[in-house]
């Protein structure tokens, strides 16, 4: 395989993916690539899948389609079989890359080298977008450049999702160790991360929340902190920065789509308004219509079959994320697709949430519409308390804090207190 490519024959003795008791190296991996390539060779297969969590089929399967020119689709393993079998046969799919490895004699078209990664599908066909591996490597080649050789990564992003392959491939590119939980619950993820010394953690602001509810901060050593998938506030920044002084935390804005964008070091929620005439780390971003929108040289290539294409004919990336410039930051408000209408009036949940976030005592919180007959929808929320709350006094007084700093169409009208919010396997919070 070449240099551009895993390049998982340098280091080869050093330890990639550690799972439980079970630990494989560079050269063990690199050793399940190859068979997998001369495996490609033999059959023809010019159009594989890989549907699996674990990270040692993730990437033998992207290095065999890298080492043969194959296309490689990429599915999350929580999508129906149906959808997955549905997908396999529109698009020709020769190889299925697994627990067990399966073949179908079927004519492919001619392999353009792209990998194919889905959007989380968590309501119909996902979307598919086309990167090629060179593209999903630059950022994690970036990040060889800074990053301490030989760091240990958990991974706590859905495996097959954009954020969770970028964690592999980081790990990869700078000779680092992947930590895979056996059990993918907060308290999994914590005795994997103090059992094999983890040094890096990248996560979603909701796993972070979950995480700092079970973890022991002075029992892990953590050198980065990344907070990536969903809009950091203000409050979690603060509670991780208390936590892990020492460690370096960073916020990172990407998705399947717009591949890394940017990452932000300051400590602060939202990115500089500067950005926007000074494109930063080679991405040009602008705000059109108050969305955000992105020019970057990472960006997919399109989606695969797909009409409503979020690609605009001058080379720009149209985004959901809806924004405000405050002073010098440009804060994400949230989805656009997410609004709750309450009689005519936008409520994005996320800004909300973030409200309810600053509030003493809140540990976590989702913010949800109600159908109401009258106004549309009304506001819901469910709120986790930390154990010295009592819950009806703070329960009055989180709801007169919003009555004093929302607006009256955006204050929880039914509020349920829970011991936890459900997180979905992409890392974000799940529905009720």
């Amino acid at each position: 395989m070449n240099e551009r490519g895993l390049a998982l024959h340098v280091n080869a003795g050093a330890a990639l993916v550690a799972r439980g008791a079970n630990c494989l190296s560079r050269s063990d991996v690199h050793a399940r690539v190859n068979e997998l390539a001369a495996t490609f060779n033999a059959r023809g297969v010019t159009r594989a899948m890989v549907v699996s969590d674990d990270p040692i089929d993730i990437l033998r399967a992207i290095g065999a389609a890298d080492a043969t020119g194959a296309d490689l689709f990429i599915a999350h393993t929580n999508l129906p079989a149906t959808t997955i079998d549905e997908i396999a046969a529109q698009y020709d799919v020769q190889a299925r890359i697994g627990e067990t490895d399966t073949f179908i004699a079927v004519e492919a078209p001619a392999p353009s080298r792209r990998i194919y990664m889905m959007t989380s599908g968590t309501t119909g066909k996902p979307k598919i977008a086309a990167h090629t591996l060179d593209a999903l490597m630059s950022r994690a080649r970036t990040s060889a450049k800074f990053s301490q050789t030989e760091s240990k990564w958990l991974l706590t992003y859905q495996p097959t999702g954009f954020a969770g392959l970028q964690v592999q491939l980081t790990a990869v590119a700078t000779h680092g160790l992947i930590v895979a939980p056996e059990q993918r619950t907060p308290g999994g993820f914590y005795a994997a991360a103090r059992d094999n010394a983890v040094t890096q953690i990248s996560g979603t602001p909701t796993f972070w929340r979950s995480f700092m509810m079970v973890a022991r901060p002075a029992e892990l050593a953590l050198k980065q902190i990344t907070l990536g998938g969903e809009a950091a506030d203000q409050a979690t920044l603060d509670r991780l920065k208390a936590a892990f002084p020492t460690a370096r935390i960073t916020h990172m804005y990407a998705s399947t789509e717009a591949g890394v964008v940017f990452a932000v070091h300051d400590g602060r929620e939202g990115f500089p308004k500067a950005w926007l005439d000074t494109p930063p780390q080679g991405v040009a971003l602008r705000i059109v219509d108050d969305l955000l929108q992105i020019k970057s040289a990472n960006l997919m290539g399109g989606y695969l079959d797909q009409e409503a294409q979020p690609l605009l004919n001058d080379g720009w990336l149209s985004t959901a994320d809806r924004c405000e410039i405050v002073d010098d930051r440009v804060r994400i408000l949230g989805r656009q697709d997410s609004t709750i209408n309450v009689g005519g009036s936008k409520v994005y949940p996320l800004m909300v949430e973030t409200f309810l976030l600053k509030q003493h005592g809140v540990l976590e919180a989702r913010v949800f519409g109600v159908p109401n007959p009258v106004a549309g929808a009304l506001v819901g929320a469910e709120i986790v308390f930390a154990p010295d709350q009592d819950h009806a006094e703070a329960r009055a007084r989180v709801l007169a804090a919003c009555r004093e700093g929302l607006a009256s169409y955006q204050v929880p009208r039914v509020v349920k207190i829970v011991d936890q919010i459900s997180i979905r396997e992409s890392g974000k919070k799940g529905t009720s």
